[in-house]
C-alpha cells in the first residue's frame, strides 16, 4: 500500500479520490465477501467473513459489525473480529449503541477519527477493553434502508484510516447490506410460510370435525409460538352474559388456572378491541384504558406481562391476546399484521365449522323427523289395526272359548303397550339434544297435542322456574307429562285432566309433575308396566313416583330433585 500523510478526522465521505494503488489490493477482499454472500450460508458466518475482509483490506486491528433491529432503534446483533473470546468475556455485554456507535446509528454517514477517545460523543471503554485510537465507521445500507454499521479500529501500520480505506470498507458494507437484506427477506418469507401453514392446520382440523376444544388450544399455542409470545389466550363471548368474554383456551405460566375466567368488556383493552374490530399493539398492558383501572390482560393471562397484541376474530367468535414479559421488547407491527391475518383465516374456518355442525344437526333432526313420521304413519297404524282386529276376535271367542279369548286379550294389551312405547320414542325423536327452549310452552304444547281430538278437557298449571331446568331434567319432565296424559286419554275414559308442574326456584327444591283426571280410576289389580319407565326415570334422579285414586279418578305424582341424578 502506498504511503499517505495523516488526514484529519472527518464525519463525511472523502472528497479526495482513493489512491489508484489501493484499489487492486481491495479486490481480493471484496471478491471474497461477495462469494460469501453468494454461497448463501448462515448470516452470522457471512457477516463474520465480511468483517474479516474489511479488517484485512484496511489493515485494522479490530473490526465489528452492528446489525440494527428491524425498527432501526437499537443494535440487535454484534459480530466482532480481532478480539479473542477471553477478552470479550472479560468486557461483558457487547456495545448497545451508546457513544460513537450511537452517533453512527443516529447519523448513518461515514466517520473517520484519529483518536476515538477524543471525540465529544465518546463515553470511554469498559474495564478490560483493549486500547483503541484510530477509528473508521461506515453505514451498512441498501438504497435508503440502513441495516447497521461496520466499525474498524487501530490501524496496524499506525496513523489514521485513509479515504481509500473508507471507499473499500463502504463497498464491503454494501455487500453486508445485501446479505442482511436477503437474510431478512428469507426470514420474513419463512415466517409467512409458517403462519400460513399454521392457519391451514387450524382450518383443516376445524373443517374435518376435530374436537373444537382441542383445535382452539392448538390455535392459541400456534399463535404464541409464531409470535414469540410468553403467553396467549382466546376469549369468546359468554353464552349467558353479553357483557363479558370467557377465556376458553390459554397457554403460558398461569394457563392452567385461566380457562373459564370471565373478562368484562366495559373499560378493558380486550373489550375495546372486541367491540371495535381493530387489532391493537399495547406497549404496557398494566395501564388500563380507563382512569384508575388496571388492564385485565396482565392480571388474568400471565403474571409479569407488559406488552400485548390483541386481535379480534369477529364479534361472534372472540378475541385473541398474545403477551410478552416486561423484560422483552414489545410486539411490532409485522407481528400484529401476521396475527391479524392468522386470526382472520381462523375466524372464517370457525364460522364454516359452525355452519357444518349446524347443517349436520339439521340433517340429523330431519332424519329423526322422517323416522318419527314413518313410525306414526305406518308402523303404529298397522299395529293399531291389528289390535282392533284381535279385539274383535277376542269378543267373538268370549263365550265359545274363554281361555283363548283371554290369551288374545293379553296379546291386544301387549300391542297397546307396544304402541305406547313407539309413541314415546316418536316424541323423543322430536326432542332435540339441546335444552328445550321455553320449557313451559313445550309442556303446554305436548298436553294439547296428546289430548287433541280426544274430547278430554285440559288444564295446565306451571309454577316456579320451569325454563331454568337442566337439559336432561327438562327432557325427563316432558316425557313424564306426555306419557301420563297419554295414559289418561287412552285408558281412563276421563272428561278432564289437570297437569300441574312445580319446578321450584333453587337447587335444593324438588320438581314435581302431578297429572289428575276424573276417569274410572285404577283397576282392582293395576298393570304397572305402563308406569315402569316413569318410575325408573324418577328413581334414577333420586325421586319417586306415586299413584293414588279410586273410581272417581286418578292422581299420579312424579317427583325428582331440581339438581342431581343423571
Amino acid at each position: 500500500m502506498s504511503a499517505r500523510p495523516p488526514r484529519p478526522a472527518s464525519s463525511g465521505r472523502a472528497l479526495t479520490p482513493p489512491d489508484p494503488g489501493d484499489v487492486p489490493a481491495g479486490e481480493p477482499a471484496l471478491a471474497a465477501a461477495v462469494r460469501a454472500v453468494a454461497a448463501g450460508g448462515r448470516l452470522e458466518a457471512t457477516l463474520h467473513a465480511i468483517v474479516e475482509a474489511a479488517v484485512a483490506r484496511a489493515d485494522a486491528g479490530y473490526g465489528a459489525l452492528g446489525v440494527l433491529s428491524p425498527d432501526g432503534r437499537r443494535v440487535d446483533r454484534f459480530v466482532i473480529v480481532g478480539m479473542d473470546d477471553a477478552t470479550q468475556s472479560r468486557i461483558g455485554r457487547p456495545p448497545a449503541g451508546a457513544g460513537i456507535l450511537g452517533l453512527l446509528v443516529d447519523r448513518p454517514i461515514p466517520l473517520r477519527l484519529d483518536d476515538l477517545g477524543a471525540h465529544p460523543a465518546s463515553v470511554g471503554f469498559p474495564e478490560g477493553h483493549p486500547p483503541m485510537a484510530s477509528f473508521l465507521g461506515v453505514p451498512v445500507r441498501v438504497r435508503d434502508e440502513v441495516f447497521g454499521n461496520l466499525y474498524l479500529t487501530e490501524k496496524r501500520s499506525g496513523g489514521s484510516f485513509t479515504p481509500a480505506d473508507e471507499e473499500a470498507v463502504l463497498a464491503l458494507a454494501a455487500v453486508a447490506g445485501l446479505a442482511i437484506e436477503n437474510a431478512r427477506r428469507a426470514e420474513v418469507a419463512e415466517r409467512q410460510r409458517a403462519w400460513v401453514q399454521a392457519a391451514t392446520e387450524v382450518s383443516t382440523a376445524l373443517l374435518s370435525g376435530s374436537a373444537l376444544e382441542e383445535v382452539l388450544q392448538t390455535l392459541v399455542h400456534r399463535a404464541a409460538d409464531l409470535s414469540d409470545a410468553d403467553g396467549a389466550g382466546l376469549l369468546v363471548p359468554a353464552e349467558d352474559d353479553r357483557s363479558s368474554l370467557t377465556i376458553v383456551a390459554a397457554t403460558g405460566p398461569a394457563s392452567a388456572d385461566l380457562e373459564g375466567v370471565r373478562v368484562p368488556l366495559e373499560g378493558t383493552h380486550v373489550g375495546r378491541v372486541h367491540r371495535s374490530g381493530r387489532a391493537e399493539l399495547l406497549d404496557d398492558v398494566r395501564s388500563g384504558p380507563g382512569p384508575g383501572r388496571r388492564a385485565e390482560v396482565a392480571r388474568e393471562l400471565t403474571s409479569g406481562a407488559r406488552s400485548a397484541a390483541v386481535v379480534p376474530l369477529g364479534p361472534a367468535v372472540g378475541t385473541l391476546v398474545c403477551l410478552r414479559a416486561a423484560d422483552r421488547e414489545p410486539f411490532d407491527a409485522e407481528v400484529l399484521d401476521a396475527l391479524a391475518a392468522f386470526a382472520a383465516q381462523a375466524a372464517v374456518a370457525l364460522e364454516l365449522a359452525r355452519s357444518q355442525r349446524r347443517e349436520r344437526q339439521l340433517q340429523v333432526q330431519a332424519d329423526r323427523e322422517r323416522i318419527a313420521r314413518d313410525l306414526h304413519d305406518h308402523v303404529v297404524q298397522r299395529i293399531y289395526a291389528t289390535a282392533l282386529s284381535l279385539d274383535r276376535v277376542a269378543r267373538s271367542l268370549g263365550e265359545v272359548d274363554p281361555y283363548a279369548a283371554r290369551r288374545v286379550e293379553r296379546s291386544v294389551d301387549e300391542l297397546d303397550e307396544t304402541i305406547t312405547q313407539i309413541r314415546s320414542a316418536i316424541f323423543e325423536l322430536h326432542d332435540r339434544e339441546d335444552p328445550p327452549a321455553a320449557l313451559g310452552q313445550r309442556l303446554t304444547e305436548v298436553v294439547a297435542r296428546v289430548t287433541e281430538g280426544s274430547g278430554v278437557q285440559r288444564r295446565v298449571e306451571l309454577r316456579g322456574d320451569v325454563d331454568g331446568l337442566s337439559r336432561a331434567l327438562s327432557h325427563d319432565l316432558l316425557a313424564v307429562v306426555r306419557e301420563l296424559v297419554s295414559n289418561v286419554v287412552r285408558h281412563a275414559a276421563a272428561t278432564r285432566v289437570r297437569v300441574t308442574v312445580d319446578a321450584g326456584s333453587v337447587p335444593g327444591d324438588d320438581v314435581t309433575a302431578v297429572v289428575a283426571d276424573d276417569g274410572r280410576g285404577l283397576p282392582a289389580v293395576p298393570v304397572r308396566s305402563g308406569l315402569a319407565n316413569l318410575e325408573e326415570r324418577a328413581r334414577r334422579r333420586g325421586g319417586t313416583l306415586t299413584v293414588a285414586g279410586d273410581r272417581g279418578g286418578t292422581v299420579v305424582t312424579w317427583r325428582a330433585p331440581r339438581t342431581g341424578g343423571n
